[in-house]
This record gives structure tokens, sequence and C-alpha cells, in this order.
């Protein structure tokens, strides 16, 4: 049930990192450094995807740090005045990418206790 789950939440992230990828090539032409900027932060989140469907959370934490980091220096650094295009890509893709963490974290929780909704509902209490 897990992995079918993870596999349906990371769907609208790789559309919108796709599509965003593809903006790179043919909306606004990147430089070779942001290239393997991106490149880096590719690993990084493969690794994060990878973890999250082998169920090691703590490990997934740790390749998302180390994502934001690489992520918040290519923001910082060559995110400057975007176009209104890849800006919106760029939303819906973060959005999308919490949306496959929410999901990897919540299914390992309900996994641990043995599917049971009432579980979670009485640890919000």
């Amino acid at each position: 049930m897990r992995p079918l789950l993870l596999s349906l939440a990371l769907l609208p992230y790789l559309y919108y990192g796709g599509r965003d990828g593809v903006y790179h090539f043919v909306g606004r032409r990147v430089s070779v450094a942001e290239h393997l900027l991106h490149g880096a932060i590719a690993i990084l989140l493969g690794s994060a995807v990878v973890l999250a469907f082998r169920g090691l959370q703590g490990r997934m934490l740790l390749a998302l740090a180390a994502f934001l980091v690489a992520g918040a220096a290519d923001e910082y650094i060559y995110h400057r005045s975007l176009p209104e295009a890849e800006t919106d890509l760029h939303a819906k893709g973060h959005m999308a990418l919490l949306i496959f963490v929410v999901t990897s974290m919540a299914t390992a929780w309900l996994q641990q206790h043995q599917w049971r909704v009432n579980s979670l509902l009485e640890g919000l209490r």
C-alpha cells in the first residue's frame, strides 16, 4: 500500500519538475554552472526519494536537508527576476515535493501503527 501511495504522491512533482527541466532548455537558457548545480540537486532529491521508498525516514530527512542547502543556493544565486512561467513551475513543484514528503512521513507512521487511522486521530488529540 505504501509504495502505491508514494508513487501517486510523486507524480505531481515529476510532472512539474520535468516541465521545469525542459523550460531550462527552451524557455530560459541556463549557464553550465547552473546546470551542474541542478545536477547536484537532482542527485540529492533522487536520493531522498529512494530513501523514502525504502522507509528510511531519518536518512530521507538528511538528504532533504542537503537538498535544501543546494536548492537555496540555486534560488538565491540564479533565480532572480525569473519569467512568470518559470516562477509558477517552481511554486507548483515545491508544493508537489512537500506533498510527497508529508505522504512519506504519514505513510511511514501509519505503517508502524498497522494502518490504524484511529491511532493517528488519537495522536492528534
